[in-house]
């Protein structure tokens, strides 16, 4: 038996409908994932957080945008988001875009709206919000490696001892973005039944783990996410375990994995798969070798079977293969493969919300 079929519980049980889904291959696969990948959070960790409104510094009122600064904090730390919304008599829906630090450092809203890796006006001008979350404050990215000391984990009691699954970086960002979401659920001007969670590379690895724990998202996008994001790991090109291990995004027990990934007893459909019955959209670079577009794409295919216990389709295409540029909206996994390197542009966008424009509630 594979150890990393979806639909077969580890006791080799065939799962049949979606009661014995949710109810057994659901959680198990979740705890997978959380005790050999991604950690488990440890329970000193607030699931609350105090919120306050900012003055807002920036007025966008001429391009029709209403402009909202977030602090949210506990104690000592703190993190804040920006929130871009079109001004409507109505609840918007909105993207969450998990900015990671290098976007982050790229990204000045003052001087343009419509920055590379979150159009906001063209989000905006398409009746959608784009709150944008940077990750370096939640805690900082890899090459500043500080021992979980900092960030949320400043939070730890000092005589607490991390274990070789607590939780890491990429887990302590999906978090934060659950924490966005508390906030959004209190706003008015939130279309709460829809919200999304996105991120590119790094982020978007954040953004699948944070969309198969937390329900209340209800659209989930991995752009370019590759190695423990979209891409299958068996059989892919690229990068692999030992390469990514380099980071301290993973806990620890997964680096138990360098160079015997056939021990580990998940693959990234299976986290695909969490999202059913959901949306779910996946994008890739066709000379993003180190991600691997086709490893991504495989994933979609095989998560597919999940979203047929909801009687839903996974993806769909007539085409044998990808076609660049082109856009398969179908079903309730959407896919595309631009041209062009390890990148998310305006075109992945308008993609995105060509896509929820036809599935969104």
């Amino acid at each position: 038996m594979n150890n990393y079929e979806i639909l077969k519980t580890i006791s080799g049980t065939a799962i049949s409908d979606t009661e014995e889904w949710e109810k057994f291959r659901r959680d198990e696969i979740l705890s997978l994932f959380s005790n050999y990948v991604y950690g488990v959070r440890d329970s000193w960790c607030p699931e609350e957080l105090d919120a306050e409104e900012l003055t807002a510094v920036h007025n966008y009122r001429d391009k029709n945008i209403l402009y909202k600064e977030i602090r949210l904090f506990r104690g000592d730390f703190e993190f804040k988001f920006k929130m871009f919304l079109p001004e409507s008599d109505k609840p918007v829906p909105v993207f969450v875009y998990i900015m990671h630090e290098f976007e982050s450092n790229e990204a000045d809203f003052e001087k343009e709206l419509n920055y590379r890796c979150v159009p906001a006006e063209d989000i905006t001008s398409r009746g959608y919000g784009a709150v944008v979350m940077p990750t370096e404050k939640i805690y900082p990215d890899w090459e500043h490696k500080s021992g979980y000391r900092d960030g949320v984990f400043s939070l730890m009691p000092k005589n607490e001892k991390r274990r070789r699954n607590s939780w890491a970086t990429i887990s302590a960002w999906a978090w934060g973005a659950q924490r966005v979401m508390d906030y959004l659920q209190t706003d008015k001007s939130i279309d709460t039944k829809n919200i999304a969670v996105a991120g590119h590379s790094r982020g978007g690895k954040t953004a699948l783990w944070c969309g198969a724990q937390d329900q209340r998202f209800s659209f989930v996008i991995s752009n370019n996410s590759g190695c423990m994001g979209a891409a299958m790991l068996r059989g892919k090109t690229g990068e692999h375990i030992k390469d990514i291990n380099i980071t301290d995004w993973f806990c620890e027990k997964f680096r138990d994995f360098n160079d015997k990934e056939e021990f580990l007893p998940v693959d990234q459909h299976m986290l695909l798969a969490l999202i059913a019955p959901r949306l779910l959209y996946v994008s890739s670079s066709e000379d993003d070798s180190w991600a691997d577009p086709a490893s991504e794409f495989k994933s979609c295919v095989e998560a597919g079977c999940v979203y047929g216990l909801y009687n839903k389709k996974g993806v769909v295409m007539d085409d044998e293969r990808p076609k660049v540029n082109c856009s398969y909206h179908e079903g309730s996994i959407g896919y595309h493969m631009k041209n062009g390197e390890h990148s998310i542009t305006p075109f992945d966008w308008k993609n995105f919300m060509d896509f929820w424009d036809i599935h969104k509630k």
